[in-house]
């Protein structure tokens, strides 16, 4: 009999695309397996793919709220979406199932232990969220992507790498291929710059003042490739580059990330979990700017194993960086030499060579195995 894997998520991208990226590398490696997608407002979810797999939409809510209307109200969703989640699970019967965190999975995952369905977890943030908190004793383990996540969760964990997208792989295409893609000049120092969705603003104003007014190394020597994740900004900041004589593509938005990586040797960026995990993959050195609202300052913790456990970074945080001490910080990367950057690649790299980190989708597996 084949076998049935619920993928149980909902929320911002950092969630929703590993957990494509699950349900692919099973599809590969299981081809008989069935997967079913069910999450908190998943038909509404714009970074899933409703039209590649099988879901369903449940209803949840944030226990946050302070107005007691409010509260009633999601507790009244939350308890909605526990009975929708066991009609689904009495429905497709899975042998097992895997959550990805946030508010949005928690019907469902307690759904799961009122049905005596097995549990995996999966932690992508070094600080992990209340609902993986509360439920990681509940499950069979934890997939977790930072050593230090083991800390705040009971129960089992195992270390394993963040499924990625399709294609990012370290060498899966050329550094010039790449080059060629953004029109980049083979002969320059690329730099990557992107905020992610949320914190795009700040990176993009603290980035473009600190290349144009502070930067003193010599710009011939570099180039940008700035994503800034608004339109009007993306016009703005393509003058000032260009009215600084600085070579840079910009864009709102780039689909192929893959690219983006393949092509830098240098990033700024913030630090979510995914972020962190494709400039491990890619092995590209940098400057994190960790998100100052993030979670529990989960940021912060992702940033400081990259800068402290890994030797790949240097982090600032956003209330004490400003164009000038950027700029200054930039130049020191981006002298003739890059003897830093070099250096924070090669400590990347021994970091990745020393790491026994084992697949979220073999870890799932080897659990529907023991269970049969």
């Amino acid at each position: 009999m084949k076998k049935k894997v619920m993928i149980v998520v909902g929320g911002t991208g950092g969630h929703v695309f590993p957990s494509i990226s699950l349900a692919r590398q099973l599809h590969k490696a299981e081809p008989g397996i069935k997967l079913m997608f069910v999450g908190g407002d998943l038909k509404n979810n714009r970074f899933f793919e409703h039209h590649e797999f099988l879901h369903k939409s449940v209803d949840c809510g944030k226990v946050s709220s302070k107005n007691p209307f409010k509260l009633l109200k999601s507790l009244k969703n939350i308890l909605k979406g526990i009975w929708q989640s066991r009609s689904i699970i009495k429905s497709f019967k899975p042998d097992l199932i895997v959550g990805f965190g946030s508010y949005h999975t928690f019907p469902a995952l307690v759904a799961a232990k009122l049905s005596k369905v097995p549990i995996i977890l999966h932690e992508a943030n070094s600080i992990p969220g209340k609902v993986n908190r509360l439920l990681s004793k509940h499950a069979l383990t934890t997939g977790i992507y930072f050593p230090e996540t083991a800390f705040h969760l009971k129960g089992d964990t195992v270390e394993v790498e963040m499924p990625l997208r399709p294609g990012y792989t370290h060498g899966a295409v050329t550094k010039r291929f790449a080059q060629d893609y953004f029109f980049l000049n083979k002969n320059k120092l690329t730099l990557l710059v992107f905020g992610g969705s949320q914190g795009a603003k700040k990176i993009n104003e603290l980035v473009s003042e600190a290349i144009c007014r502070y930067f003193t190394c010599d710009k011939e020597l570099f180039q940008i490739l700035h994503f800034t994740g608004c339109e009007p900004t993306e016009k703005l900041i393509e003058e000032m580059y260009a009215v600084n004589g600085i070579k840079a593509c910009v864009k709102k938005f780039e689909k192929r990330m893959d690219y983006a990586w393949a092509a830098a040797d240098c990033v700024i960026s913030r630090s979510g979990a995914s972020s962190i995990a494709e400039q491990m993959e890619f092995e590209v050195p940098g400057i994190l700017i960790p998100y100052p609202f993030s979670s529990d300052g989960h940021q912060d913790k992702n940033a400081a194993f990259m800068t402290q456990k890994v030797g790949g970074a240097i982090s600032f945080m956003e209330k004490d960086l400003t164009p000038e001490i950027l700029g200054k910080k930039m130049s020191t990367l981006f002298n003739h030499d890059q003897i830093l950057i070099r250096s924070m690649k090669d400590a990347i790299h021994q970091y990745k060579m020393k790491s026994n980190r084992k697949d979220l989708s073999t870890l799932v597996l080897d659990n529907l195995v023991e269970k049969s």
